[in-house]
């Protein structure tokens, strides 16, 4: 049985959970893999692979880091972390699906202030991944109604009190 792997490319931390807990909401439904990859940009391409090539790593990073995998594992899913260093961001997004041999990507594709840049970075990263037999699922179309929100249920006596005493 072939199982899929979904590809969570962190990015903004609220964006990051996001799609952490809807890839865990998914992985619920198909028994899927979770992988989080961690960009880190080198200074220069000769430092690609290298130790000096992870100097962008920092001690917030890996609290993050540490805070999506207790997420993960609070929807009962192991969450396998990767990191990616880079000289160009986004064809590195597409090797590292390739080579992890991932089902589907989800990424964020920031805003530009050049017109249609983001459309543009859009159709060539769907473009990559359709030639690898990968999805491209980037969450920039979710309805406010579809974004994750703590909730509490009070037993109705007990709302109803708490209506009196407002």
């Amino acid at each position: 049985m072939n199982t899929s792997r979904l590809m969570i490319v962190m990015g903004e931390t609220q964006w990051t959970l996001a799609a952490l807990h809807l890839a865990c909401t998914m992985s619920r439904c198909d028994q899927a893999e979770l992988l989080l990859l961690k960009m880190l940009p080198v200074r220069h391409p000769l430092l690609l692979g290298t130790a000096g090539g992870s100097l962008s790593f920092t001690a917030v990073d890996a609290q993050l880091l540490e805070l999506m995998a207790m997420t993960a594992e609070d929807y009962g899913f192991p969450l396998e972390i990767r990191h990616c260093q880079y000289a160009n961001y986004w064809h590195a997004v597409v090797d590292a699906a390739e080579q992890l041999a991932v089902t589907a990507v989800l990424v964020h594709i920031p805003a530009s202030p050049i017109p249609y840049w983001q459309t543009i970075r859009h159709w060539w990263l769907h473009r990559q991944l359709t030639r690898q037999r990968q999805l491209l699922l980037t969450l920039d179309n979710l309805s406010p109604s579809l974004t994750w929100t703590p909730t509490i249920t009070l037993p109705d006596d007990l709302a109803a009190t708490l209506n009196q005493r407002s």
